[in-house]
Order: C-alpha cells, then sequence, then structure tokens
C-alpha cells in the first residue's frame, strides 16, 4: 500500500473510493458465472498520509464452495503489473468483494493480497441490495491468536467516502436522470451546458441567500464555510463579460465544425458503403 518493495504496515484511516469502481464491481456481479455466488477482484489506487484512493478496480477469476475456495493468483498478480506499468503511480490497495458477508474464505483471500501490499482494504458491495440500497463497507484486517500457535485475522471497519473528479459529476447526474427511464435519451451538449448553468446559478442564489442571512444577523456565522466559499471566489479568474462572451462562442464555433466534419464523415462512409454494392 506504500511504495512498491515495502513491507511495513501503515496506519489506515480513511477510504476514498471513485465510482468508476463501484460501476465495475456491478458490471463484474451481472456478467458472474451462475455458479458463483460473488465476484472478487482487485482494488487499484494509492496510498497517502493515511487515506487510501481506490481508482481502478479488475475482476479476478475464482472459485468457491462450501468445503473450498480457489483464485487465480497467477492472473491478480500478472494484470496488476500490466496496470502498474499503465500508470506507474497506481498499485495494490486491496481486494473487494459482493456482498456483505465476511466468512472464513474472506481471510484466507485477504491473507493474499497481504502479500501484495502490507495493509490491504477489503471492500464488500451489496449488489443484490437487499436493504434497497447499496450497502458499502470498507474494512482492514488486525492479527489475532497465539505466536507459534493458532492465529487468524479480525476485520475492523475503516470509514470511506465515494469522491469523483467535477467532470465526472456530469455523467453521473445524467444517469441519475435515466433511472425509471425505459428509453434513453439524445446527449445534446447544448443542453447539458443549459442544465449545468441553471443549476449552478441555482447553487449561486443559495449561497448568497445564506450570506445575507449570516451579515442581516438571521443565520449564525460559520468560520470554515467563510474559508470555503473565500477559496471558491478566489479560484474564479478575474474576466469580464466580453472576454467570457468570446470564449463561448469560439467555442461553439469549433463544436459546430466539429459536428459537420463528422456529417460529412458520415456521408462520405455512406456513399463508399453504396458504391461498393454496385461494384
Amino acid at each position: 500500500m506504500a511504495v512498491e518493495g515495502r513491507s511495513v504496515a501503515l496506519p489506515v484511516r480513511k477510504v476514498i473510493i471513485h465510482p468508476v469502481v463501484l460501476f465495475n464491481i456491478v458490471d463484474n456481479y451481472e456478467r458472474r458465472n451462475d455458479n458463483n455466488k460473488r465476484v472478487i477482484g482487485t482494488l487499484m489506487g494509492r496510498y497517502d498520509k493515511g487515506t487510501v484512493y481506490v481508482t481502478e478496480s479488475f475482476a479476478v477469476p475464482h472459485q468457491e464452495t462450501e468445503e473450498e475456495v480457489s483464485m487465480d493468483m497467477e492472473y491478480a498478480m500478472r494484470i496488476g503489473e500490466l496496470q502498474k506499468k499503465v500508470n506507474t503511480s497506481m498499485y495494490t490497495v486491496g481486494w473487494y468483494s459482493s456482498g456483505i458477508i465476511i466468512n472464513e474464505y474472506s481471510s484466507l483471500i485477504h491473507a493474499f493480497y497481504k502479500c501484495q501490499c502490507p495493509t490491504p482494504v477489503h471492500l464488500t458491495v451489496d449488489t443484490q441490495l437487499k436493504e434497497q440500497k447499496m450497502k458499502i463497507n470498507t474494512h482492514i484486517s488486525s492479527q489475532i491468536g497465539v505466536k507459534n500457535g493458532t492465529e487468524g485475522c479480525i476485520f475492523t471497519p475503516v470509514s470511506h467516502t465515494i469522491t469523483g473528479a467535477e467532470a465526472d459529476q456530469v455523467s453521473l447526474k445524467f444517469f441519475q436522470g435515466l433511472r425509471g427511464n425505459k428509453k434513453t435519451p439524445n446527449f445534446n451538449d447544448q443542453e447539458q451546458i443549459i442544465t449545468s448553468c441553471s443549476e449552478m446559478i441555482a447553487q449561486i442564489n443559495i449561497v448568497m441567500g445564506h450570506v445575507k442571512k449570516v451579515l442581516s444577523g438571521e443565520a449564525p456565522s460559520d468560520k470554515e464555510l467563510g474559508r470555503q466559499l473565500m477559496e471558491v471566489v478566489q479560484s474564479i479568474p478575474n474576466l469580464d463579460g466580453d472576454t467570457i462572451t468570446n470564449m463561448l462562442n469560439s467555442h461553439m464555433q469549433d463544436l459546430l465544425a466539429v459536428e459537420y466534419l463528422t456529417y460529412l464523415t458520415r456521408q462520405q462512409l455512406a456513399i463508399s458503403a453504396r458504391i461498393n454494392q454496385i461494384l
């Protein structure tokens, strides 16, 4: 969980999970074999000052029965090495499993991942929605038992949050809007921009209303909230209205040019296909 080659256990106080990891787990569960009651896989990410950032994951083939469990360890190590070659700052940080039950086989699988990283994180996801929601838990293990005698491990819960990049929020909101809608709407860039601007204006009005209440004494002041608002204001570039308008017009012209070239390419391919049919 630290730099590759390090074997000293590191403290884990918090786990931050990227939404794409959860999508991968659900997709893996939906594509599983009928004989498998659950799926497992490797978590990839990085460690920074007591916080584990889980950004990627991949499934690992395994077979599990009431008598035994087996997993393709060579596959897990090989794919993990390929992931490190793609992103050198990313390494194995733990493993996941569908379902919220931790059994005796979980300790065996966890022991394998403890050889891959000092303090592996175990992520469980309730893909069956038994509580009408996707319950997510994160754990780390602690050794128990007597030295030179019977030893085992106990899983301890660790706090976690699900956080994505700001650019990911647009896609996530789009998928949320498809809930209960059988027909997939057309993804129009202009409509998305209008929706995003409307939501931003609504949020700005809420913030301005709160600030006015604080100034008038109707609401108590919060120093931490004030610092965050100051950081937001300072992060906004100092541009006048004309400059922003020119930037938007330039972007719109580029977008229209790309759409026009796409249309020409589509028509050219259609003409080529018809010529090939004639010949």
